[in-house]
């Protein structure tokens, strides 16, 4: 790529941005401050539009909050995101990081690849990016460059799933809570309540009935009819959300996948001389900080929880991180690439449309010729551009090619 192309695709890209928070410098409970459901999304979706922004997508998980987009600044995206979270802008600053052009390409490769996941390799993040995606195309918010940019971004990462080992072995904060409690003295006999029956409380109660047999098991929801369908599905005990103290008190072991925007599982659900382990896989965080500090409570929540995984099964991950980078290398030229063709993109189709232009000017004596021979002037205009666009990538006098193209056309009509 020449130096003038170089500078021609960097301004196309420097309007690449990305603004957010994860795990490396927030907690779960600030993380959970800036969560963005559907129903905010289509809110800033519309306000994205009213700002003139062609592309915006948003992902939020228990690991982070990212807001990416083709906009004049990254201060834009932030604007737009910070309307729909429960944080002030200076807590935003605090933890935040921005990033635009390249940088931003490289990090939104790195996500997507989960080489930037809290537990390295994790692929579970891909689908989410695509959710997100989907959900962004329902409000027309994909325009071209970004829609290719993403595939770019969606084909490296499926090489390296099938290449590297860098997803190998299994390593989820549901698989790492099951690892706690097999670690526990006489789990099999023990009582464990599941509170939440969304997918990942589906998730976590299918992993207790894979792993543990024969505990018993018992799953309840804020919405009822949920955990009943769950339980009946899976044939394991119901209890309505709203005995909930009770069904604590009689649990050896709480699992709070909640999700909610606040506490769910507060002090008073406990009594004071009972001991519990408690694990809260919720973001943010659903149980009452107080519990915590209650007598015989043992608290752990998802950072505390994703610490556990087996340092062999990471040192084999980061083993196979050259080999990703090597993979997103090759992808990021091969962007550059399209993005350095996507130039005359325009230009093609601008003259296509005129040299048909020239053609519908002509007097046919009747319609059988006018179809046979304009039939063959559409082809001689297709195949004209073509080498038009032959000529844009393979030389250098492109102020010329356009006169060559009339020129050329010309010469076949």
């Amino acid at each position: 790529m020449s130096a003038e192309d170089f500078h021609i695709s960097k301004q196309v890209l420097d309007r690449f941005c990305v603004a957010g928070i994860n795990y490396h410098k927030a907690d779960a409970a600030t993380r959970g401050l800036f969560s963005i459901n559907n129903e905010e999304f289509a809110v800033l979706a519309q306000e994205a539009k009213a700002a003139g922004i062609k592309s915006i997508f948003v992902v939020s998980t228990c690991n982070r909050t990212e807001i990416y987009g083709f906009a004049e600044s990254v201060i834009q995206l932030v604007n737009l995101l910070l309307e729909h979270c429960k944080a002030d802008r200076k807590t935003f600053f605090e933890y935040a990081y921005l990033k635009n052009g390249n940088t931003a390409l490289q990090h939104l490769f790195q996500v997507s690849a989960g080489l930037d996941s809290q537990i390295l390799g994790d692929y579970e993040i891909l689908g989410q990016i695509k959710k997100s995606v989907e959900l962004a195309k329902a409000y027309e918010l994909i325009g071209p460059v970004m829609d290719r940019t993403l595939n770019f971004v969606f084909q490296a990462s499926k090489r390296i799933k099938t290449e590297t080992e860098l997803s190998n072995g299994t390593v989820s904060v549901s698989f790492a809570a099951i690892e706690l409690l097999q670690a526990m003295p006489d789990i099999a006999s023990k009582k464990i309540l599941v509170i939440g029956a969304g997918k990942f409380g589906s998730n976590v109660c299918k992993n207790l009935i894979s792993y543990f047999p024969t505990v018993k098991l018992t799953v309840m929801n804020r919405t009822d009819d949920t955990a009943l369908a769950l339980s009946k599905a899976n044939g394991i005990h119901f209890c309505e959300y709203k005995a909930r103290r009770e069904a604590i008190a009689a649990a050896d072991v709480v699992i709070v996948c909640t999700n909610a925007n606040e506490p769910t599982v507060m002090p008073g659900h406990f009594n004071e001389a009972d001991d519990k382990l408690i694990l809260d896989l919720s973001i943010p965080v659903n149980v009452h900080p107080d519990v915590k500090q209650m007598k015989g409570k043992l608290v752990i929540d998802v950072d505390e929880i994703s610490s556990t995984i087996l340092d062999k099964t990471l040192a084999r991950r980061r083993a196979e991180v050259p080999k990703a980078e090597a993979i997103i290398a090759h992808y990021t030229q091969e962007f550059w690439q399209w993005l350095k063709d996507y130039r005359y993109v325009l230009h093609l189709k601008t003259w296509k449309s005129k040299l048909q232009e020239i053609d519908k000017m002509q007097d046919f004596s009747c319609e059988f010729a006018k179809d046979v021979v304009l039939k063959e002037q559409t082809l001689k205009a297709q195949k004209a551009v073509k080498q038009l666009a032959v000529n844009l990538k393979t030389k250098n006098d492109k102020g010329c090619q356009f006169i060559n193209l009339i020129n050329d056309y010309l010469q076949m009509s």
